[in-house]
Protein backbone atom coordinates (compact mmCIF):
# COMPACT_ATOMS: atom_id res chain seq x y z
CA UNK A 1 0.00 0.00 0.00
CA UNK A 2 3.09 2.66 0.75
CA UNK A 3 4.69 1.36 -2.19
CA UNK A 4 1.61 2.44 -4.47
CA UNK A 5 0.80 5.41 -2.69
CA UNK A 6 4.80 6.66 -2.76
CA UNK A 7 4.39 5.72 -6.86
CA UNK A 8 0.77 7.71 -7.52
CA UNK A 9 2.59 10.58 -5.88
CA UNK A 10 5.69 10.25 -8.26
CA UNK A 11 3.76 9.40 -11.29
CA UNK A 12 3.89 13.03 -12.49
CA UNK A 13 7.59 13.16 -12.19
CA UNK A 14 8.00 9.55 -14.10
CA UNK A 15 5.84 10.64 -16.78
CA UNK A 16 8.42 13.96 -17.10
CA UNK A 17 10.96 11.41 -17.27
CA UNK A 18 9.56 9.07 -19.61
CA UNK A 19 8.87 12.05 -22.19
CA UNK A 20 12.17 13.60 -21.53
CA UNK A 21 14.05 10.14 -22.26
CA UNK A 22 11.19 9.48 -25.23
CA UNK A 23 12.17 13.02 -27.31
CA UNK A 24 15.95 12.72 -26.11
CA UNK A 25 16.35 9.11 -28.33
CA UNK A 26 14.18 10.68 -30.88
CA UNK A 27 16.42 13.68 -31.15
CA UNK A 28 19.39 11.59 -31.56
CA UNK A 29 18.05 8.84 -33.65
CA UNK A 30 16.99 11.62 -35.73
CA UNK A 31 19.80 13.90 -36.19
CA UNK A 32 20.53 16.16 -38.84
CA UNK A 33 16.83 15.90 -40.17
CA UNK A 34 16.72 11.83 -41.19
CA UNK A 35 13.73 10.17 -39.90
CA UNK A 36 14.76 6.77 -38.84
CA UNK A 37 12.76 4.27 -37.13
CA UNK A 38 12.48 3.74 -33.06
CA UNK A 39 11.75 1.04 -32.18
CA UNK A 40 11.69 1.89 -28.50
CA UNK A 41 9.13 4.92 -29.39
CA UNK A 42 7.36 2.03 -31.58
CA UNK A 43 7.15 -1.00 -28.90
CA UNK A 44 6.88 0.91 -26.35
CA UNK A 45 3.36 0.55 -26.02
CA UNK A 46 3.04 -2.99 -26.92
CA UNK A 47 5.40 -3.92 -23.69
CA UNK A 48 3.59 -1.60 -21.59
CA UNK A 49 -0.12 -3.11 -22.34
CA UNK A 50 1.63 -6.97 -21.59
CA UNK A 51 3.46 -5.94 -18.52
CA UNK A 52 1.48 -3.04 -17.22
CA UNK A 53 -1.60 -1.81 -15.78
CA UNK A 54 -4.45 -0.43 -18.11
CA UNK A 55 -4.02 3.21 -16.66
CA UNK A 56 -0.27 3.31 -16.97
CA UNK A 57 -0.17 1.62 -20.16
CA UNK A 58 -2.67 4.26 -21.80
CA UNK A 59 -0.65 7.28 -20.33
CA UNK A 60 2.66 5.89 -22.07
CA UNK A 61 0.99 5.08 -25.33
CA UNK A 62 -0.51 8.83 -25.21
CA UNK A 63 3.19 10.36 -24.28
CA UNK A 64 4.29 8.28 -26.69
CA UNK A 65 2.50 9.12 -29.64
CA UNK A 66 2.39 12.70 -28.49
CA UNK A 67 6.16 12.87 -27.98
CA UNK A 68 6.29 11.83 -31.86
CA UNK A 69 4.24 14.34 -33.09
CA UNK A 70 6.34 16.79 -31.51
CA UNK A 71 9.83 15.40 -32.53
CA UNK A 72 8.95 15.08 -35.61
CA UNK A 73 6.10 17.36 -36.70
CA UNK A 74 7.73 20.45 -34.70
CA UNK A 75 11.26 19.92 -33.55
CA UNK A 76 12.80 18.62 -36.79
CA UNK A 77 12.78 20.22 -39.56
CA UNK A 78 13.32 19.31 -43.43
CA UNK A 79 11.85 15.75 -42.84
CA UNK A 80 10.08 15.10 -45.81
CA UNK A 81 6.56 14.99 -45.54
CA UNK A 82 6.39 11.07 -46.05
CA UNK A 83 8.85 10.31 -43.79
CA UNK A 84 6.99 12.35 -40.83
CA UNK A 85 3.82 10.63 -41.62
CA UNK A 86 5.24 7.07 -41.53
CA UNK A 87 6.96 7.57 -38.27
CA UNK A 88 3.99 9.12 -36.83
CA UNK A 89 1.68 6.68 -38.40
CA UNK A 90 3.81 4.02 -36.34
CA UNK A 91 3.56 5.50 -33.57
CA UNK A 92 -0.46 5.92 -33.55
CA UNK A 93 -0.95 2.59 -34.77
CA UNK A 94 1.58 1.07 -31.65
CA UNK A 95 -0.58 2.95 -29.06
CA UNK A 96 -4.20 1.69 -31.01
CA UNK A 97 -2.62 -2.43 -30.34
CA UNK A 98 -1.69 -1.89 -27.55
CA UNK A 99 -5.55 -0.26 -26.49
CA UNK A 100 -6.76 -3.60 -28.24
CA UNK A 101 -4.26 -5.60 -25.99
CA UNK A 102 -5.68 -4.00 -22.68
CA UNK A 103 -8.99 -4.80 -23.83
CA UNK A 104 -8.39 -8.53 -24.54
CA UNK A 105 -6.54 -8.37 -21.19
CA UNK A 106 -9.84 -7.11 -19.33
CA UNK A 107 -12.13 -9.59 -20.92
CA UNK A 108 -10.05 -12.79 -20.06
CA UNK A 109 -9.49 -11.36 -16.54
CA UNK A 110 -13.40 -10.58 -15.84
CA UNK A 111 -14.12 -14.37 -17.34
CA UNK A 112 -11.77 -15.41 -15.28
CA UNK A 113 -12.48 -13.73 -11.61
CA UNK A 114 -16.26 -14.81 -12.90
CA UNK A 115 -15.48 -17.86 -13.33
CA UNK A 116 -14.51 -18.21 -9.51
CA UNK A 117 -17.11 -16.08 -8.00
CA UNK A 118 -16.32 -12.91 -9.50
CA UNK A 119 -15.01 -9.90 -7.16
CA UNK A 120 -17.95 -8.48 -7.98
CA UNK A 121 -21.38 -10.41 -7.66
CA UNK A 122 -25.05 -9.46 -7.30
CA UNK A 123 -26.59 -12.90 -7.68
CA UNK A 124 -30.65 -12.94 -7.13
CA UNK A 125 -31.90 -15.78 -5.20
CA UNK A 126 -35.01 -17.55 -6.13
CA UNK A 127 -38.67 -16.11 -5.45
CA UNK A 128 -41.83 -18.07 -5.83
CA UNK A 129 -43.51 -15.74 -7.68
CA UNK A 130 -40.70 -14.81 -9.97
CA UNK A 131 -38.19 -16.28 -11.95
CA UNK A 132 -35.02 -17.04 -11.73
CA UNK A 133 -32.08 -14.71 -13.07
CA UNK A 134 -28.75 -15.88 -14.22
CA UNK A 135 -26.55 -16.60 -10.91
CA UNK A 136 -24.02 -14.19 -10.38
CA UNK A 137 -23.80 -10.70 -12.73
CA UNK A 138 -20.60 -9.09 -13.60
CA UNK A 139 -19.82 -5.93 -15.02
CA UNK A 140 -20.87 -4.12 -17.76
CA UNK A 141 -18.80 -4.72 -20.60
CA UNK A 142 -17.30 -1.41 -22.17
CA UNK A 143 -18.25 0.62 -18.98
CA UNK A 144 -16.08 1.92 -16.90
CA UNK A 145 -17.90 0.76 -13.70
CA UNK A 146 -20.44 -2.24 -13.00
CA UNK A 147 -23.94 -1.32 -12.74
CA UNK A 148 -26.07 -4.33 -10.97
CA UNK A 149 -29.33 -3.08 -10.72
CA UNK A 150 -30.60 -5.63 -13.63
CA UNK A 151 -29.63 -8.55 -11.82
CA UNK A 152 -31.19 -7.78 -8.21
CA UNK A 153 -34.87 -8.76 -7.39
CA UNK A 154 -37.59 -6.28 -7.76
CA UNK A 155 -38.97 -5.44 -4.28
CA UNK A 156 -42.31 -3.80 -2.97
CA UNK A 157 -40.21 -3.43 0.06
CA UNK A 158 -37.18 -1.18 -1.31
CA UNK A 159 -35.76 -0.10 -4.40
CA UNK A 160 -32.30 -1.05 -4.68
CA UNK A 161 -29.32 -0.56 -6.95
CA UNK A 162 -25.57 -2.31 -6.61
CA UNK A 163 -22.84 -0.82 -8.22
CA UNK A 164 -19.09 -1.75 -8.48
CA UNK A 165 -15.50 -0.98 -10.39
CA UNK A 166 -13.79 -3.96 -12.19
CA UNK A 167 -10.37 -4.70 -11.48
CA UNK A 168 -8.27 -2.99 -13.52
CA UNK A 169 -5.06 -5.84 -12.92
CA UNK A 170 -6.43 -9.13 -11.74
CA UNK A 171 -8.83 -10.13 -9.41
CA UNK A 172 -6.54 -9.86 -6.43
CA UNK A 173 -6.59 -11.01 -2.71
CA UNK A 174 -9.56 -10.42 -2.09
CA UNK A 175 -13.24 -10.43 -3.78
CA UNK A 176 -16.80 -9.11 -2.44
CA UNK A 177 -20.21 -9.80 -3.35
CA UNK A 178 -23.38 -7.54 -3.27
CA UNK A 179 -26.82 -9.75 -2.82
CA UNK A 180 -30.98 -8.89 -2.12
CA UNK A 181 -32.79 -11.81 -0.98
CA UNK A 182 -36.85 -11.54 -0.67
CA UNK A 183 -38.55 -12.75 2.75
CA UNK A 184 -41.63 -13.94 3.45
CA UNK A 185 -43.85 -11.03 4.60
CA UNK A 186 -42.72 -8.83 1.82
CA UNK A 187 -39.35 -8.08 3.45
CA UNK A 188 -35.86 -8.23 2.03
CA UNK A 189 -32.16 -9.05 3.18
CA UNK A 190 -29.51 -7.03 1.88
CA UNK A 191 -26.14 -8.51 2.48
CA UNK A 192 -22.73 -7.30 1.54
CA UNK A 193 -19.52 -9.35 1.79
CA UNK A 194 -16.29 -9.29 1.36
CA UNK A 195 -13.45 -12.18 1.43
CA UNK A 196 -9.92 -11.36 1.75
CA UNK A 197 -7.55 -14.53 0.98
CA UNK A 198 -3.87 -15.21 -0.18
CA UNK A 199 -4.72 -15.04 -4.03
CA UNK A 200 -7.74 -14.22 -5.80
CA UNK A 201 -8.68 -17.47 -6.90
CA UNK A 202 -9.52 -18.37 -3.18
CA UNK A 203 -11.21 -15.14 -2.46
CA UNK A 204 -13.69 -16.01 -5.83
CA UNK A 205 -14.16 -19.31 -4.53
CA UNK A 206 -14.91 -18.64 -1.03
CA UNK A 207 -17.29 -15.47 -1.98
CA UNK A 208 -19.42 -17.61 -4.11
CA UNK A 209 -19.43 -20.65 -1.58
CA UNK A 210 -20.59 -17.89 1.45
CA UNK A 211 -23.06 -16.22 -0.98
CA UNK A 212 -24.79 -19.48 -1.25
CA UNK A 213 -24.55 -20.35 2.08
CA UNK A 214 -26.24 -16.97 3.26
CA UNK A 215 -29.31 -17.16 0.45
CA UNK A 216 -29.65 -21.03 2.37
CA UNK A 217 -29.78 -19.46 5.79
CA UNK A 218 -31.60 -16.69 4.66
CA UNK A 219 -34.70 -19.45 3.75
CA UNK A 220 -34.36 -20.12 7.52
CA UNK A 221 -35.67 -16.77 8.42
CA UNK A 222 -33.20 -16.69 11.32
CA UNK A 223 -32.37 -12.89 13.24
CA UNK A 224 -29.17 -11.45 11.60
CA UNK A 225 -26.67 -12.53 15.04
CA UNK A 226 -27.44 -16.17 14.39
CA UNK A 227 -27.36 -16.19 10.80
CA UNK A 228 -23.51 -14.72 10.88
CA UNK A 229 -22.85 -17.57 13.55
CA UNK A 230 -24.64 -19.94 11.38
CA UNK A 231 -22.11 -18.86 8.72
CA UNK A 232 -18.96 -18.63 10.63
CA UNK A 233 -19.59 -22.10 11.06
CA UNK A 234 -20.09 -22.79 7.11
CA UNK A 235 -16.87 -21.21 6.50
CA UNK A 236 -15.08 -23.55 8.70
CA UNK A 237 -16.91 -26.99 6.96
CA UNK A 238 -16.39 -25.29 3.34
CA UNK A 239 -12.60 -24.41 4.57
CA UNK A 240 -11.85 -27.09 7.15
CA UNK A 241 -8.15 -25.99 8.25
CA UNK A 242 -7.74 -23.38 5.75
CA UNK A 243 -5.52 -20.73 6.80
CA UNK A 244 -5.24 -17.06 5.88
CA UNK A 245 -9.02 -16.83 4.31
CA UNK A 246 -11.49 -14.60 6.46
CA UNK A 247 -14.77 -12.71 5.65
CA UNK A 248 -16.24 -9.89 6.50
CA UNK A 249 -20.54 -9.66 5.92
CA UNK A 250 -23.33 -7.41 6.87
CA UNK A 251 -26.91 -8.99 6.97
CA UNK A 252 -29.78 -6.51 7.36
CA UNK A 253 -33.44 -7.43 6.95
CA UNK A 254 -35.73 -4.65 6.54
CA UNK A 255 -39.63 -4.74 7.07
CA UNK A 256 -42.07 -2.34 5.10
CA UNK A 257 -45.06 -3.13 7.75
CA UNK A 258 -43.26 -1.77 10.47
CA UNK A 259 -40.84 0.80 8.71
CA UNK A 260 -37.73 -1.44 10.92
CA UNK A 261 -34.03 -2.77 9.98
CA UNK A 262 -32.88 -4.93 11.74
CA UNK A 263 -29.21 -6.02 11.31
CA UNK A 264 -25.43 -7.31 12.55
CA UNK A 265 -22.24 -7.44 10.94
CA UNK A 266 -18.98 -9.49 11.30
CA UNK A 267 -16.29 -7.20 10.71
CA UNK A 268 -17.95 -5.24 8.50
CA UNK A 269 -18.20 -1.34 7.91
CA UNK A 270 -21.52 0.24 9.39
CA UNK A 271 -24.26 0.85 6.79
CA UNK A 272 -24.86 4.78 5.93
CA UNK A 273 -28.49 5.73 6.43
CA UNK A 274 -29.56 8.83 4.25
CA UNK A 275 -32.43 10.30 6.00
CA UNK A 276 -35.66 12.25 3.60
CA UNK A 277 -34.60 15.32 5.14
CA UNK A 278 -30.64 14.99 4.04
CA UNK A 279 -28.77 13.94 7.38
CA UNK A 280 -26.17 11.86 7.34
CA UNK A 281 -25.29 9.10 9.78
CA UNK A 282 -23.88 5.74 10.13
CA UNK A 283 -25.60 3.09 12.29
CA UNK A 284 -23.86 2.43 15.34
CA UNK A 285 -22.90 -1.58 15.29
CA UNK A 286 -21.11 -3.26 18.07
CA UNK A 287 -17.01 -3.68 17.57
CA UNK A 288 -17.18 -7.43 15.14
CA UNK A 289 -14.11 -9.53 14.32
CA UNK A 290 -14.35 -11.25 11.01
CA UNK A 291 -15.44 -14.89 10.32
CA UNK A 292 -12.96 -17.27 10.25
CA UNK A 293 -10.97 -14.78 12.90
CA UNK A 294 -13.24 -15.05 15.77
CA UNK A 295 -16.97 -16.38 16.97
CA UNK A 296 -18.86 -13.74 15.98
CA UNK A 297 -20.01 -11.64 18.80
CA UNK A 298 -22.38 -8.94 18.03
CA UNK A 299 -26.11 -8.32 18.85
CA UNK A 300 -28.82 -7.62 16.30
CA UNK A 301 -29.30 -3.91 15.99
CA UNK A 302 -32.93 -2.62 14.98
CA UNK A 303 -32.94 0.90 13.81
CA UNK A 304 -36.38 2.67 12.52
CA UNK A 305 -36.23 3.92 8.30
CA UNK A 306 -38.96 5.96 7.49
CA UNK A 307 -40.12 5.74 3.82
CA UNK A 308 -37.76 7.51 1.67
CA UNK A 309 -34.74 6.69 3.65
CA UNK A 310 -31.47 5.64 1.78
CA UNK A 311 -30.16 3.03 2.83
CA UNK A 312 -25.92 2.37 2.13
CA UNK A 313 -24.30 -1.11 2.46
CA UNK A 314 -20.62 -1.30 1.00
CA UNK A 315 -17.74 -3.65 0.67
CA UNK A 316 -13.87 -2.93 0.48
CA UNK A 317 -14.01 0.74 1.77
CA UNK A 318 -11.58 0.93 4.60
CA UNK A 319 -13.63 4.14 6.00
CA UNK A 320 -10.96 5.97 7.77
CA UNK A 321 -11.62 9.56 8.74
CA UNK A 322 -10.59 11.30 5.59
CA UNK A 323 -12.84 8.38 3.37
CA UNK A 324 -15.68 8.74 6.07
CA UNK A 325 -15.30 12.23 5.52
CA UNK A 326 -15.79 11.80 1.36
CA UNK A 327 -18.34 9.98 2.07
CA UNK A 328 -20.23 12.07 4.10
CA UNK A 329 -19.63 15.08 2.19
CA UNK A 330 -20.86 13.05 -1.00
CA UNK A 331 -24.78 12.11 -0.09
CA UNK A 332 -25.12 15.41 1.22
CA UNK A 333 -25.83 16.58 -1.76
CA UNK A 334 -29.42 17.14 -3.59
CA UNK A 335 -31.66 13.53 -3.87
CA UNK A 336 -30.72 11.78 -6.98
CA UNK A 337 -31.49 8.61 -8.58
CA UNK A 338 -29.65 5.67 -7.10
CA UNK A 339 -27.64 5.12 -10.10
CA UNK A 340 -26.48 8.51 -9.92
CA UNK A 341 -25.70 8.29 -5.67
CA UNK A 342 -23.69 4.56 -5.85
CA UNK A 343 -21.38 6.20 -8.82
CA UNK A 344 -20.71 9.37 -6.65
CA UNK A 345 -19.88 7.43 -3.59
CA UNK A 346 -17.61 5.17 -5.76
CA UNK A 347 -16.19 8.57 -7.32
CA UNK A 348 -15.36 9.95 -3.63
CA UNK A 349 -13.48 7.73 -2.47
CA UNK A 350 -9.99 7.07 -2.47
CA UNK A 351 -7.97 5.88 -5.75
CA UNK A 352 -6.34 3.02 -3.55
CA UNK A 353 -9.72 1.99 -2.66
CA UNK A 354 -11.73 2.69 -6.07
CA UNK A 355 -10.93 -0.66 -7.84
CA UNK A 356 -11.99 -2.77 -4.50
CA UNK A 357 -15.04 -0.87 -3.82
CA UNK A 358 -18.47 -1.65 -4.07
CA UNK A 359 -22.05 -0.41 -2.90
CA UNK A 360 -25.26 -1.16 -2.56
CA UNK A 361 -27.77 1.53 -2.44
CA UNK A 362 -31.28 0.82 -1.25
CA UNK A 363 -34.43 3.17 -0.99
CA UNK A 364 -37.17 2.12 1.63
CA UNK A 365 -41.05 1.98 0.65
CA UNK A 366 -43.36 1.40 4.03
CA UNK A 367 -47.16 -0.29 3.70
CA UNK A 368 -50.46 1.36 4.92
CA UNK A 369 -54.13 0.28 5.45
CA UNK A 370 -54.32 -0.14 1.33
CA UNK A 371 -51.48 -3.55 1.68
CA UNK A 372 -51.64 -4.49 5.65
CA UNK A 373 -54.68 -5.65 7.98
CA UNK A 374 -53.84 -6.78 11.20
CA UNK A 375 -56.05 -8.43 14.02
CA UNK A 376 -55.56 -9.17 17.43
CA UNK A 377 -57.91 -12.22 18.34
CA UNK A 378 -58.83 -14.04 21.79
CA UNK A 379 -57.50 -17.04 22.72
CA UNK A 380 -60.86 -19.04 22.03
CA UNK A 381 -61.84 -21.29 19.51
CA UNK A 382 -64.89 -18.91 18.94
CA UNK A 383 -62.95 -16.34 17.54
CA UNK A 384 -61.76 -18.46 14.26
CA UNK A 385 -65.23 -17.66 12.59
CA UNK A 386 -64.45 -13.93 13.30
CA UNK A 387 -61.23 -14.21 11.93
CA UNK A 388 -62.47 -15.38 8.83
CA UNK A 389 -65.03 -12.38 8.51
CA UNK A 390 -62.44 -9.97 9.08
CA UNK A 391 -60.39 -11.69 5.70
CA UNK A 392 -63.39 -12.07 3.89
CA UNK A 393 -64.29 -8.85 4.34
CA UNK A 394 -60.82 -7.34 3.65
CA UNK A 395 -60.29 -9.34 0.89
CA UNK A 396 -63.77 -8.15 -0.68
CA UNK A 397 -62.63 -4.31 0.16
CA UNK A 398 -59.18 -5.03 -1.83
CA UNK A 399 -60.71 -6.53 -4.61
CA UNK A 400 -59.74 -9.76 -4.34
CA UNK A 401 -63.17 -11.97 -3.73
CA UNK A 402 -61.82 -14.88 -5.70
CA UNK A 403 -59.16 -15.54 -2.72
CA UNK A 404 -61.59 -15.34 -0.14
CA UNK A 405 -62.60 -19.47 0.46
CA UNK A 406 -58.37 -20.72 0.22
CA UNK A 407 -57.85 -17.92 2.24
CA UNK A 408 -60.48 -18.17 4.66
CA UNK A 409 -59.76 -21.73 5.00
CA UNK A 410 -55.50 -21.02 5.52
CA UNK A 411 -56.73 -18.30 8.47
CA UNK A 412 -59.01 -21.06 9.84
CA UNK A 413 -55.93 -23.96 10.53
CA UNK A 414 -53.96 -21.64 11.49
CA UNK A 415 -55.43 -19.26 14.19
CA UNK A 416 -57.14 -23.03 15.32
CA UNK A 417 -53.43 -24.77 15.54
CA UNK A 418 -52.19 -21.11 17.41
CA UNK A 419 -55.48 -21.14 19.78
CA UNK A 420 -54.85 -24.79 20.63
CA UNK A 421 -51.16 -25.26 20.90
CA UNK A 422 -49.76 -21.98 21.49
CA UNK A 423 -49.71 -19.10 24.34
CA UNK A 424 -51.85 -15.76 23.46
CA UNK A 425 -51.50 -13.58 22.33
CA UNK A 426 -52.79 -13.89 18.70
CA UNK A 427 -52.05 -11.65 16.37
CA UNK A 428 -53.77 -11.83 12.52
CA UNK A 429 -52.23 -10.28 9.47
CA UNK A 430 -52.94 -9.83 6.04
CA UNK A 431 -50.24 -8.56 3.48
CA UNK A 432 -50.82 -7.77 -0.41
CA UNK A 433 -47.78 -7.20 -2.28
CA UNK A 434 -45.90 -8.08 -5.46
CA UNK A 435 -48.98 -10.45 -6.74
CA UNK A 436 -48.96 -12.56 -3.92
CA UNK A 437 -50.99 -12.46 -0.96
CA UNK A 438 -49.46 -13.49 2.38
CA UNK A 439 -51.43 -14.94 5.96
CA UNK A 440 -49.20 -14.43 9.21
CA UNK A 441 -50.68 -15.83 12.17
CA UNK A 442 -48.12 -14.94 15.84
CA UNK A 443 -48.43 -16.02 18.84
CA UNK A 444 -46.32 -16.05 21.94
CA UNK A 445 -44.66 -19.67 21.86
CA UNK A 446 -41.62 -20.52 21.01
CA UNK A 447 -42.66 -23.99 19.81
CA UNK A 448 -41.68 -24.56 16.18
CA UNK A 449 -44.76 -26.73 14.35
CA UNK A 450 -43.68 -29.31 12.06
CA UNK A 451 -45.90 -31.36 8.93
CA UNK A 452 -47.21 -34.59 10.11
CA UNK A 453 -49.30 -36.93 7.56
CA UNK A 454 -52.66 -37.77 9.45
CA UNK A 455 -53.47 -41.44 9.14
CA UNK A 456 -57.02 -42.08 8.08
CA UNK A 457 -58.56 -42.70 11.59
CA UNK A 458 -56.44 -39.71 13.02
CA UNK A 459 -58.78 -36.71 14.33
CA UNK A 460 -56.25 -33.95 14.27
CA UNK A 461 -53.16 -33.42 12.50
CA UNK A 462 -53.93 -32.76 9.07
CA UNK A 463 -54.13 -28.58 9.26
CA UNK A 464 -50.42 -27.82 8.09
CA UNK A 465 -50.62 -30.52 5.81
CA UNK A 466 -53.92 -28.62 4.11
CA UNK A 467 -51.99 -25.37 4.42
CA UNK A 468 -49.14 -26.98 2.46
CA UNK A 469 -51.22 -27.64 -0.27
CA UNK A 470 -52.94 -24.39 -0.64
CA UNK A 471 -50.20 -22.61 -1.11
CA UNK A 472 -47.23 -22.03 -2.54
CA UNK A 473 -45.23 -22.07 0.33
CA UNK A 474 -45.12 -21.54 3.92
CA UNK A 475 -42.85 -21.53 6.95
CA UNK A 476 -42.68 -20.20 10.72
CA UNK A 477 -40.19 -17.67 11.82
CA UNK A 478 -38.90 -16.91 15.27
CA UNK A 479 -39.10 -13.22 16.75
CA UNK A 480 -38.30 -12.07 20.32
CA UNK A 481 -41.22 -12.44 21.70
CA UNK A 482 -42.83 -15.48 20.26
CA UNK A 483 -42.86 -16.59 16.48
CA UNK A 484 -44.80 -16.19 13.50
CA UNK A 485 -46.50 -18.91 11.25
CA UNK A 486 -46.47 -17.52 7.60
CA UNK A 487 -48.40 -18.85 4.19
CA UNK A 488 -47.92 -17.06 0.70
CA UNK A 489 -50.31 -17.62 -2.40
CA UNK A 490 -50.52 -15.94 -5.47
CA UNK A 491 -53.40 -13.57 -6.17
Amino acid sequence: MATSRLLRRLGPLLLLGYLGAMCAVQLEESAGGLVRWSQYSAFAPLVAAVLLPVGRTFVIGAATLAASVAIYGFAIHGVSAGGRTVVIAAAALSFGLSVVLCRVRLRLQRKQCAAVGAPCVAAPPAAPEHARLPDGGDVLPGAPDGLLGADLPRSAAVEVVGRCLPPWDDCGPGAHWLDAIPLPGARVALVAGAVAARDGTAAGTAAAELRAAVRTLADIDLQPDELLTHLDDALGRLRPGTTGVSAACLYAVYDPVSGRCSLAGAGHPSPVVVTPDGAVTAVDLPPSRPLGTARPSGDTTEVDLPAGTLFLLHTGIGLGEPADRELRRALTGPASSLEATCRTVLRALPEADRSRAAVLAARTRTFDSCTVATWDLPADPAAVPHARRHVAGKLAAWGLAEAGPTTELIVSELVTNAIRHARPPVRLRLIRHDGGLTCEVSDSSSTTPHLRRARTLDESGRGLFIVAQLTQRWGCRHTHDGKTIWAEQPC
